[in-house]
């Protein structure tokens, strides 16, 4: 039976049929995640729905060569689920996925998913306190709850550049690889100089017959000490846990130390100055050319965006088969890309490195929330900053949450996870102690954490001048950092777990029209 249409209770608070009690939106880490923590919690009436036919959200996507992870694989990973059979400090993109997978299987996810459900809005009911979930099939799905798992790096990002369509070669963009397309002997141009620039550049500089990097940018870049795991330490790991926990706990402290540092910018930035100097001393170390070194230093602060690590990637501007320019692009024609400098650089493919959308309208979420006051999220944030308490709730937008909102990113993505998921099910719980289908977080609270955060930031890297030139996807629409957290993971980790749950207002059931029948409580296994 196709457990999207399959009906569990009637609402209490009308005649309404909820499918289900909570509907979480995507497949990637944060739904598999999220639905890891509600199974915890004995909340087994819950759906995930996926646009496409498998899960693995972001990892499943982007499958360009040289994709891995940029933080220890030990720490990438769920903090209740180690995994002792990683092959390397820093694992590639299918070991990621395949660990994410087997998550899915071992907690029994699977018989929660609903595949190719790709969600178009979901729309607040004020009269029964449910959401509708409209599908692009033309299903709707009622809940009393939605989670928004979609995550920030689904939707690829391309630059406005004039006649961008009357390019005649092949394009692709990094988040969404084409293997069937040969590199060999290829004439390459790749625009953007990011993480997964900083990846791919390397993986096919000795495949092509020669490759134009576009750098409007330059990143810093910290060297990467990928160490093989071998069969015996994988072993140690399997059968005495406590190595792998501890080998975990000290990347994790290294992870809190690199949020520390652009956190209290303001108060250390001797910290910042440090590892300005490890990345100029990586550069100046593997590349020959000083006009090179010179193009690959960032003017801006470290810590500004996101910073890459690579021991592959300066060294391939030694290769005579590859060309670095720093020149504006003026416009694309049907044979390349003509740079400001009136050069027309001809080409085969041109590959987008360009990114994700982050903060813009119609990402993160990446579907339509309208909310109890028929006002869009997306459009709200737009206008209004961006904002969320606790990272997970707006006001006027009852029984909804997100696990990823503004002020909430850092280095993993695992960790910040955990930490919302678990807060969202704690309020899930108080508002069936107190036997409410209607959980809100107030204005006022909201509002205070806002200026908490926006306080908070004043000191970090990210409200640093210099991070002007970052061109960085941290900033918004607003021209604030906000979707970084101005606070390290450890402050989270506690956060979740003791602030009290004052903030919201669990209004209790209505009882104008009841059901005859008692709704399904969140424990009830499907």
């Amino acid at each position: 039976m196709d457990i999207a249409n399959k009906t569990i209770t009637n609402n209490a608070a009308s005649n309404v049929k909820v499918d289900k009690e909570i509907l979480i939106i995507g497949a990637g880490i944060s739904g598999i995640g999220t639905g890891i923590e509600l199974k915890k919690h004995h909340m087994n009436s819950f759906m995930i729905l996926e646009k496409s036919d498998s899960p693995g959200g972001t990892w499943r996507d982007a499958s360009y060569p040289g994709i891995a992870v940029d933080i220890p694989s030990f720490s990438y990973s769920f903090s209740y689920e180690l995994n002792p059979e990683w092959s390397k400090m820093f694992c590639e993109g299918d070991e990621i996925r395949q660990y994410v997978d087997n998550c899915a299987k071992k907690y029994g996810i699977y018989s929660h998913f609903r595949f190719n459900s790709k969600v178009e809005k979901t729309v607040f009911d004020t009269d029964s306190n449910t959401w509708t979930t409209h599908l692009s099939d033309g299903t709707k799905l009622v809940s009393n709850y939605v989670i928004a798992a979609t995550g920030i790096l689904n939707q690829p990002k391309y630059p406005d550049i004039p006649g961008m369509d009357s390019f005649t070669g092949k394009t692709m963009h990094t988040a969404r690889w084409d293997h069937d397309y040969s590199l060999d002997n290829k004439k390459v141009a790749i625009i953007g100089t990011g993480a997964s620039a900083v990846q791919i550049i390397p993986a096919i500089a000795k495949q092509v017959k020669s490759m134009t990097v576009f750098q409007r940018t330059p990143i810093w870049v910290m060297p990467r000490y990928n160490l093989k795991i071998s069969k015996l330490a994988q072993s140690v790991f399997k059968h005495v846990p406590f190595v792998s926990r501890s080998i975990r706990n000290m990347t994790d402290a290294g992870l809190n130390l690199g949020a520390y540092t652009a956190v209290n910018y303001s108060r250390f930035p001797s910290l910042t100055r440090n590892a300005e100097s490890t990345c100029i001393k990586h550069v100046n170390k593997q590349i020959e050319d000083p006009a090179t070194i010179k193009k690959l230093i960032p003017k801006y602060d470290f810590g500004c965006k996101r910073p890459a690590i690579s021991n592959e990637y300066f060294p391939t501007f030694n290769q005579k088969n590859i060309e670095l320019t720093t020149e504006g692009i003026e416009r694309i024609t049907e044979k390349g890309i003509v740079t400001a400098d009136g050069v027309e650089h001809e080409v085969d493919l041109l590959i987008w490195a360009t990114g994700y959308k982050t903060q813009e309208p119609g990402n993160a979420p990446s579907f339509g929330v309208i909310g109890s006051k028929n006002y869009d999220l997306g459009d709200f944030w737009y206008e209004n900053r961006y904002q969320a308490y606790n990272g997970v709730s707006v006001p006027d937008f009852p029984n909804f949450f997100l696990t990823f909102g503004p002020y909430t990113g850092g280095l993993n993505w695992f960790s910040m996870l955990e930490a919302n998921a678990l807060f969202i099910v704690r309020c899930l719980k108080e508002a069936k102690r107190k036997k409410s289908r209607y959980i809100e977080v107030t204005q006022q609270a909201n509002d205070e954490y806002l200026a908490d955060m926006l306080e908070r930031s004043e000191g970090s890297v990210f409200n640093n001048a210099a991070c002007s030139e970052a061109n960085s996807y941290y900033f918004d629409n607003h021209g604030e950092a906000s979707l970084p957290s101005p606070f390290t993971p450890l402050w989270r980790w506690f956060r979740v777990r003791l602030v009290d749950l004052d903030a919201y207002r669990f209004a209790p059931l209505k009882t104008g029209s009841q059901s005859s029948k008692s709704p399904t409580p969140l424990s009830e296994v499907q």
